[in-house]
Order: structure tokens, then sequence, then C-alpha cells
């Protein structure tokens, strides 16, 4: 959970604090004698100004920031940060926020500018924190491969001043050697995007489960995690983690990782902490499958998957399913999750391209990652083959390796279900520029049904919602926008309650009370005694490429590549 964008105006709390405070400092005022009394009420107040009144958990901040960041939603990844950067009064947290905003420009979306400015506000404002030392050799870093050598070394020798004994010291003299006798300066080129070579993609679609049934009626092998031993060749094995040791048939292995490899027939897997047991769903091709035999759902809707299972301890001590298959097969289970496979074929063939632009630059930043994405609705869904239709498998064949670059380089392709007439600017919704996903006029989602929607919510649910994800709000008198975006959409939205006023993010409000209620941000709030009600358009975060919208392009007669080209601006399709 995070806790963003949270700001609570106390003017007139405010001010009967800080005369508090004064007492405090002046324990004749008040009589009270007690140092520790008077210290842990100092803090406690001090505290409590200096976060704004907000039930604040660095640990929660950061984990889901770190969440959005492992899983690849980059600019989720940077929002999180930058409200770290903004509420929290610590300024090591502050720091770490600042120097991760600047890595997350400089590897993954390739903006060294922003990057070094980020690493300079580390260095500039915090350069007692022990991330200033990161900070300085990584805009070292940016300004060699900028050809701004003599920059650089001072950034090399700054380090090596100032960390002498830093991890980094031996490589920070290796480049004060290279920036004093710099070689000739060459025009950095960005390198063109190229397609893989073995076109392979490993999905995430089990996180920290503690054991595995696998079944055959046909041998099948597990094998260690590099394939060059198999283990045991049997018809079914059971395997566990417990006290980071992976069992197999109860006899403990070394191996950190495993991988079922099936032969002729299919296998079925099950996990005891999904508390689901499974059988066996035959099948002519080399496929997994998963199904229960119980009314609860693991949440992988038993569904066949193709290619190979990977296995693997993670950090949490629990392990990972990894399913590892070909792109274009990854695709023939995503297409038909995020788009009606009766919808016209241009529209389909758009959503092949935006999803395989999405897969393929996840793959291109996850080396160092066990895998590449993530099969969960915060990304784009995946079902396996068992959700495969003949219409989305042949947009997908018929676009097959098809890709959005900008400049050169991937795109982030984001689409949602309905712009309700308007798509949104990135930085409006994730503080951050992206050149191509910019409000564009959008009258075709208009024109699809369950465009408009109304939703009627009491002040009591609203509250229970925010303060069952962390917040502190008291009985809600009203709420109303005070910052709305060019499109609509509301950015801020001001709740008053228990004669306080709290100033949240327009997209915290809808994720935190609820998305699937609150479909999007584009929304005007009346209210109607103690309920509110809300009367918007659209379906989602409103950045990118509308669904629905593209639905309607297609029908117009407009093709894959019109629809592409009018939601993500300056594209090309290669």
């Amino acid at each position: 959970m995070i806790i963003t964008a949270f700001r609570v105006t106390r003017r007139r709390q405010q001010n009967s604090a800080y005369d508090l405070v004064r007492h405090l400092l002046n324990p004749s005022d008040t009589g009270i004698q007690n140092n520790m009394i008077q210290f842990i009420l100092l803090f406690t107040i001090i505290l409590g100004l200096t976060s704004d009144g907000i039930a604040y958990n660095a640990n929660q901040f950061l984990e889901e920031a770190d969440m959005y960041l492992r899983d690849g939603q980059y600019l989720e990844a940077l929002k999180a940060y930058q409200d770290i950067s903004d509420l929290s009064p610590d300024p090591e947290m502050k720091a770490r926020a600042e120097l991760k905003m600047g890595d997350i420009y400089s590897e993954f979306l390739n903006d060294r500018e922003r990057a070094l400015e980020r690493y300079t506000v580390v260095i500039k404002k915090y350069g007692s924190s022990k991330h200033a030392a990161n900070a300085y050799f990584n805009s070292g870093m940016i300004l060699y491969e900028k050809n701004r050598y003599k920059d650089a070394l001072h950034q090399f020798n700054m380090y090596i001043k100032k960390y002498p004994n830093g991890y980094r010291r031996e490589a920070a003299e290796f480049m004060v050697e290279i920036c004093s006798k710099p070689p000739p300066t060459v025009k950095q080129k960005k390198t063109p995007f190229k397609k893989a070579k073995d076109g392979v993609i490993r999905v995430l679609i089990m996180a920290g489960i503690r054991d595995v049934h696998v079944d055959s009626p046909s041998w099948f092998e597990v094998r260690d995690g590099d394939e060059r031993e198999t283990l045991i060749k049997v018809r079914a094995a059971t395997i566990g983690i417990s006290g980071g040791v992976i069992r197999l048939n109860d006899r403990e292995i070394p191996q950190e990782r495993l991988v079922i490899v099936p032969s002729d027939n299919m296998l079925s897997l099950g996990s005891d902490s999904f508390k689901g047991k499974f059988k066996l769903q035959r099948n002519t091709d080399d496929r997994l499958v998963i199904v229960p035999t119980n009314d609860y759902d693991p949440g992988l809707k038993g569904n066949p998957y193709r290619g190979k299972i990977r296995l693997q301890k993670n950090k949490s001590g629990g392990m990972d399913v990894i399913n590892v298959l070909d792109v274009e097969e990854y695709l023939y289970g995503v297409i038909p999750k995020e788009m009606s496979p009766q919808w016209h074929p241009e529209a389909l063939k758009a959503q092949a391209i935006a999803a395989r632009t999405l897969a393929l630059e996840q793959k291109e930043k996850s080396k160092d990652r066990d895998y590449d994405i993530v099969a969960a609705t915060t990304f784009q869904v995946y079902g396996g083959s068992g959700v495969e239709s003949g219409r989305s498998n042949q947009a997908v064949d018929e676009t097959k390796g098809m890709v959005l670059l900008y400049n050169g380089q991937l795109a982030l392709a984001y689409f949602h279900a309905n712009s309700g007439g308007m798509t949104e600017d990135a930085k409006r919704v994730w503080s951050t520029d992206v050149p191509y996903l910019k409000t564009v006029w959008d009258g075709y989602s208009m024109k699809a049904p369950n465009c408009l929607w109304t939703l009627y919510l009491s002040l009591d649910k609203i509250k229970n919602a925010l303060n069952s994800n962390g917040f502190e709000i008291g009985s809600i008198e009203k709420l109303v926008p005070v910052e709305v975006s060019p499109s609509g959409r509301i950015m801020k939205i001001k709740i008053f309650h228990s004669g306080k006023e709290a100033i949240l993010n327009g997209n915290d409000f809808r994720t935190r009370i609820d998305p699937t209620l609150i479909k999007s941000t584009l929304f005007t709030i009346v209210k109607e005694g103690d309920e509110i009600r809300l009367d918007g358009r659209g379906y989602g975060h409103g950045v990118g490429m509308s669904q629905w919208g593209a639905n309607v392009m297609a029908n117009e007669g407009y093709s894959y590549s019109d629809i592409l080209k009018h939601y993500y601006q300056g594209v090309e399709i290669r």
C-alpha cells in the first residue's frame, strides 16, 4: 500500500500545535519538568506536522515503489518515488527516492538529461546522505557517455575524495584515468532496436508459492535450471520448499531452480499454498495445464500453458512459477484477454502490436530479473493457451514481429479501455513526460457503448475505503475537485472531514476506493445527502490507446496503422 499525495491542511490546528511546542521549549510556562515527557511530546508533534498528519509508513511507501520498478512499471514507479520525495520528512528516504528516479530515467527510459537532474538533486540537497555516493558515480558515467570528460572527471574525483572506502572506488579510479586521457570525441548514437534472436519471453504466473504438484499420464522430466541434468523422470511429482531448501518428492536437492519438461502429453500443476488441488487435462501438444478440482480458483483459471514451466526460489522463501515460451505464442494468450476476439480485425492487429511492443520493451530491460513480464491486470493480462481464439491468433500472426518505435527505440505502448473522449498526457498521471503519450481528441471512444457511467457512493463507504488503505479520514462533509487537467480529469480532490481538509491525488482517490467502481478520473461530483453522485466518462487511466476507440475507428474503415498513429503521436511501425 502506498499513501500518495495526501496532504492535510490544518492552519488552525497548526497554530495551536506550535503554541504547545513553544510551551514545551519553555517548561516554566506550563509546569512540565520531565525532560523525557517533553522530548516524546515534542517529537510526536513535529512528526505529525512534518508529515501533514499522514499515517505515514515509510516501508509501505518504498515497498510499493520498488514493486512497480521490479515489475517493469516504470512510469508508475517514478510517480511513487516522486510521492516519497515530496511527502517524506526523512532526508535519507528523499535521497533514495531521487536516486531511484535517476536510475529509472537512465537505465529504463533512456533519458540521460533527466537522470542527471535527479542525481544533481541528491548531490546538492542531500550531500551527506549515503545515496550521494552513487549519485556522484552514476552522473560521472552519464557525463562520460556524453563526451563531457572534464565534468565526468570532476564527479569521479569527488567520489574518491568523499568516499575513500567506497565499494566503487576502484572503478572510479579507473574512470579518472580514462577521463584524464579521453579518446577522440565521437558523436554518440542510440543503438536502434533489434529483435532478439531467441524470441523467448519469461512470464511470471505464480509468485511465492510453497509447493507444486505435477501429474501426467506419461513420463515427464524434472531438470535442473540450466536443463543440463535430468533429476527425475516420473509421472507424478511434488515439489516444495521449506527452510530455503527445495524438495523433490520429499528429497532435498541442492538446485535453486527446476524446469519441468513435458513429453507428448499435458501436465497439471497445483499448489497447496494456493489452497487448491488439481487434476490432469489431456491434450496433444506440449503444454502445461492447471485445473482446480474444487471451487477455489488460484487465479490461473485452469488454463493450459504453452512452452515450459520453470520453478525457482525467490527472496521471500517461496517459489516462483515462470512460463517460458515464444513471444508470439505469449501474445496468443494476451490479445483475447485484453480485447474481444469478435472485434474488428484491424483493432485486434493494433492491440497485438501494442501488446508486443510492451512485452519486448519489458524483455529488453529485464536482464537483471528472473522473469521478463508479470501476468497481472496491473500490466497486461495473460491467460495462457486456454483462452486463445482463431481470430485473435490471426491478428498476432498477420502482424508478426511488428512493434512501435519512437526515435528508434521501443515505445511504452500503454493502453486502456475507453478514454471518454480525450486521452490523457502521461505527465499528468505519472508525473513523467513521454513525447508520444500526449492528450489527443478521441471522439471515437464517445461512440462506444457504456462510455458514460454514473455511480452513487455513501460518504461512509469512501471514508472506510480510504482508512482501510492507510489514511486517517474522519466524518466526510464534502469533496471538491481543486485541480482538473485539460482533458477534464480530476488531478487533485479536497476532502473536508471532521473540521480538517485533505488533498488527494485524483488517481489515488480512484484506485484506493475501487477502480472497478470509479472507472476513471473523468467525472463530476454532486453531493446528495449522505451520498455523492459521480457522473463520469471512460474507463481506465486514459493514457495511450483507447481499446474501445480503436474498435470504433476500425469499424469506420481505419487501418491498424491509422489507429496506432492516432493514439501514439510520432511513432513508427516496424
